[in-house]
């Protein structure tokens, strides 16, 4: 269990990198309107759909290995700490949908967008539904087993709610020249620090229980 925590808790750290690889990437990356995998590419393109300007990205080795290492440790991490999410289906289909959207994460920094189109494309876009549906699934699972407080699943539920509708929003904005950076982060970032917070409340719990049995 303490394997799986740690592999949720330093979920964050992966928001840290891509802030840090945008800063270092040229002028014309914008946050806003760039999408996540722009800063992934080894050569200097256009960040978006529609964008006239190159986006040269510094650190796209560091955002590539992030994409791989961080999924890794998601997918660990829901394996790990099934049997303290509860044990009905629910938890099965949490599991499953995290393991599944985050190898797909994982392969996001094997094959850069710029480098190989098609197959960037095939592994990026199921990570917009899985993702977000695997946050739905585990706060509900974590609804139904009370092993947090009520706080920590309905807040996962608001989330993954506001993810779907940005992933939607995502996928019809594909090929404007505003606003998809700004959709797709809406779409994914909330699912790091959320993972945290259940980590924390679940190491929480655990001490709580040791205490009670002294």
């Amino acid at each position: 269990m303490t394997a799986g925590l740690g592999c949720w808790l330093v979920q964050p750290v992966y928001l840290l990198v891509e802030l840090l690889v945008a800063a270092a990437a040229s002028a014309a990356y914008s946050l806003r309107d760039d999408t996540i995998s722009a800063l992934g590419m080894l050569t200097c393109a256009p960040g978006h759909a529609g964008a006239t300007v190159d986006v040269c990205s510094s650190g796209h080795v560091a955002l590539d290995v992030a994409f791989v290492v961080f999924g890794l440790l998601r997918a660990a991490g829901a394996v790990l700490l099934r049997p303290r999410l509860g044990t009905d289906g629910w938890v099965l289909a949490a599991v499953c949908l995290w393991v599944v959207s985050a190898l797909f994460a994982a392969a996001v920094g094997l094959v850069p967008v710029d480098q190989h189109p098609g197959w960037h494309a095939v592994v990026a876009l199921p990570v917009f539904l899985l993702q977000p549906l695997a946050v739905l699934t585990t706060a509900e699972a974590l609804r139904r087993s009370r092993v947090v407080s009520r706080g920590v699943a309905v807040s996962g539920l608001v989330l993954g709610g506001l993810m779907v509708a940005a992933a939607a929003a995502f996928g019809l904005r594909l090929g404007d020249p505003t606003w998809v950076g700004a959709l797709e982060r809406l779409a994914l970032w909330p699912t790091y620090p959320w993972l945290a917070v259940v980590a924390w409340a679940l190491l929480v719990a655990r001490r709580s229980e040791t205490v009670a049995k002294v």
